[in-house]
């Protein structure tokens, strides 16, 4: 047993071998911490014109230091390669090695030392230098968060430099020679996450239905590597990165002692270490180029599979003849082993083959009902402003003490999951309908020929597995299985934010009419706030998709809490001044009804009466249809989506719209006829549903600019209420 005097003198022993590094680990902190941080201070002072100097080096100093810098990623990828290759370079000299085994000393302390020296090389003066770093910023802004940071930054870059430097270590232990250690850390970095962009990019290209990829593809593949969790590439929390970094830390180091225990001396100079992985990492190599060469060679020769099976041939070729080459380190045996090479080009073919004739039914999934723990339906067709309740209001400081009010927009993958998460529609037989009416549009490949609309299906089973597919359905043919997805209370409630929402924390109203026919509403009766919102809630869930289908939201309302409300006084204050356009063209007290237009606005339809009358009851002006009196002229365009054109290649293209010369009307009848069928929908809930794409309609008003119908607008008909003017 090897005494503790003894690992510590050996360890020193190490280190005076590998001084030089201490002092490459050394310099690089020095500067990259203490002189960038001076010159960070030096630099605010001096061209930092701002009273609030202090708050901006601390956000600029813990910002720097911070796990998000990729500047600190490379330093550390850097310095687990250096730390690797001095401690156990030794490994690819049979000198070296037979003199380092005749020591009189276990492979595992061996093993312990290099690690713990490569370690501490590295994250002594990081955590010396770090620390110094954040002392000057102290002193400077007096804010202890700067130290905090600085702390929880020392933890996190150390974790993520240990992972690191444990799979350099890892790549080390199976190879013989230097270059091939360093190309064999290049392909444990990237390896995995390619093959799940390939693999990506294969599903997405064949499966007509393709959603997500699964869990394995979209969250365990890329991440599979050091170099993405260090850059955390694909947005990991930040819990689940360092779990996932210090369980794959532990392992390495496990597994890199169990390698050195079975490494044999005689591997030293060889290409590989262990036979055994020889043929698993040529695999591996084989048909990750073959399939990626088949999916380049079949997307850029315009879908041609002859082509595709030519890339896909020669790279295997050409991949199995260079793998054999650096396993023997002899040119000589470039076509050995042939029949690896034959099975590995058929495995890769079949994989193609899988994914381009949809061989396991990808395309043609449906659970069955008794398998279903809940389902959800998202698309345009049922509702088309799901981002008005995702959108969130960002109130910041700005200079001389005032605010900025700012919207951070949610992105369309944010909603959908969201909303998969809260959805539970109860009707599954609807849904399940609608999937087959799905399937069967891609499997024949119909032409999109009408309201084809995107509908995305997520069921989650009860196995615990979430299933996603995309379809394009047209509206005319799935009617009915929308209808009554809309009609579900899941589906209502997890749409809309207001119809689980408490009376008591709304202070005020937006209503946002035709044109800018806007009011906004404050709160003094407790009483008639809950009645309007108990009965906008009410006519809300009470909608049904045929009103949706031949109505239209002529309005939309938004419902205030008291930091919404503040948040509209200081926007309007903020971006509305005594002579500015907006100020002087509209009505100060409707000023907030068209702010933050993209936030919380729902529909009002003329079919909510008693909405409608409570909000006449409390002093707003309802108009249905734009005011005739108000409007000059209106001009009419018919666009022809019937004509088709054929390219070069006689392929048939998309259709496109050849839009005839507007025809202009003037008289007062006719001016009438045309409003009373024409859709004015130009507030923030906007919705063109069952809209006849055939006719785009202008009006012009000659207003006068003080008028809430200045201007002009684009507007269309519903599909069967055409005006009798225009089909003559």
């Amino acid at each position: 047993m090897t005494s503790k005097s003894l690992f510590f003198k050996l360890m020193k022993e190490d280190f005076k071998t590998r001084v030089w590094t201490l002092a490459i680990s050394i310099l690089i902190f020095f500067f990259s911490l203490i002189v960038a941080t001076a010159m960070m201070i030096s630099f605010n002072i001096y061209n930092n014109s701002t009273y609030n100097y202090s708050d901006d080096l601390a956000i600029n100093f813990m910002s720097y230091i911070g796990i998000s810098n990729p500047f600190f990623g490379i330093i550390f990828i850097v310095l687990s390669l250096v730390m690797a290759m001095s401690g156990f370079s030794y490994l690819y000299s049979k000198k070296k090695v037979d003199m380092y085994h005749s020591l009189p000393v276990k492979r595992e302390v061996l093993y312990f030392i290099k690690i713990i020296n490569g370690i501490l090389i590295v994250v002594i003066p990081f955590i010396i230098c770090e620390i110094s770093a954040s002392l000057l910023a102290l002193a400077n802004t007096g804010k202890i968060g700067v130290v905090i940071a600085a702390i929880w930054a020392i933890a996190e870059w150390t974790l993520l430099f240990i992972l690191s430097y444990f799979l350099t270590v890892f790549s080390i232990m199976l190879t013989g020679n230097m270059l091939i250690g360093i190309l064999a850390c290049g392909f444990f970095s990237f390896y995995f996450p390619l093959i799940s962009l390939v693999l990506k990019g294969y599903q997405s290209t064949f499966f007509d239905t393709y959603y997500t990829s699964g869990f394995i593809i979209e969250n365990v593949l890329p991440n599979m590597s050091s170099f993405m969790l260090m850059f955390n590439i694909f947005e990991l929390k930040w819990l689940t990165r360092i779990i996932i970094v210090i369980l794959a830390s532990i392992a390495f180091l496990f597994i890199n002692l169990f390698l050195y225990k079975k490494r044999a001396s005689e591997a030293a100079g060889k290409s590989v270490s262990f036979n055994v992985i020889k043929l698993p990492i040529k695999a591996m190599m084989v048909i990750f180029m073959s399939i990626l060469m088949y999916l380049l060679g079949y997307e850029v020769m315009n879908h041609s599979i002859v082509w595709g099976l030519f890339g896909l041939i020669v790279s295997g070729v050409i991949t199995h003849c260079v793998m054999e080459i650096i396993y023997n380190q002899d040119f000589k045996k470039i076509f050995a082993k042939k029949i690896e090479l034959l099975v590995l080009i058929i495995i890769s073919i079949f994989i193609t083959a899988a994914f381009q004739f949809d061989i396991f039914g990808y395309d043609s999934y449906i659970p069955s009902a008794s398998q279903i723990k809940s389902t959800a339906v998202i698309s345009d067709l049922l509702e088309s402003n799901s981002e008005q309740y995702y959108n969130k209001v960002e109130i910041s400081d700005a200079y001389y003490d005032e605010s900025f009010v700012d919207v951070d927009y949610a992105s369309d993958s944010k909603i959908e999951a969201d909303q998969i998460k809260k959805m539970d529609i109860q009707n599954k037989d609807a849904v399940l309908e609608l999937a087959r009416q799905g399937i069967e549009a891609a499997k024949y490949d119909l032409e999109p020929q009408g309201d084809f609309d995107r509908v995305l299906i997520s069921y989650k089973l009860k196995n615990g597995r979430t299933v996603g597919r995309v379809y394009y359905l047209d509206l005319d043919q799935s009617t009915l299985g929308l209808s009554s997805v809309y009609a579900d209370e899941s589906y209502k409630k997890s749409n809309y934010p207001i119809l689980s929402q408490n009376p008591e924390n709304i202070v005020s109203v937006d209503f946002n009419g035709i044109m800018d026919n806007d009011t906004h509403i404050v709160f003094h009766d407790d009483e008639m706030k809950k009645k309007f919102v108990e009965t906008y809630k009410k006519e809300l869930m009470n909608l049904d998709y045929e009103t949706k289908l031949k109505s239209y939201p002529f309005a939309s309302i938004r419902f205030n809490d008291d930091f919404m409300e503040g948040a509209l006084r200081k926007y309007a204050g903020f971006n509305y001044t005594s002579d500015s356009t907006s100020a002087t063209y509209s009505k100060w007290e409707n000023i907030y009804a068209s702010s933050l237009e993209s936030v919380g606005f729902y529909p009002i339809y003329p079919e909510f009466n008693e909405t409608l009358d409570l909000l006449k009851e409390m002093g707003v002006e309802i108009t249905y249809i734009f005011p005739a009196q108000y409007v000059e002229s209106i001009d009419v365009s018919y666009n022809d989506w019937e004509n088709t054109t054929l390219d070069d290649n006689n392929e048939e293209v998309e259709p496109y719209s050849s839009e005839t010369t507007p025809k202009t009307f003037t008289d007062k009848k006719d001016i009438e006829e045309i409003l009373d069928k024409l859709v004015v929908c130009d507030s923030p809930y906007k919705e063109n549903l069952n809209e006849d794409r055939d006719y785009t309609v202008i009006i012009r008003s000659g207003n006068p600019e003080d008028s809430d119908y200045r201007g002009y607008n684009s507007y269309g008909f519903k599909k069967g209420n055409i005006p009798e003017i225009l089909k003559k």
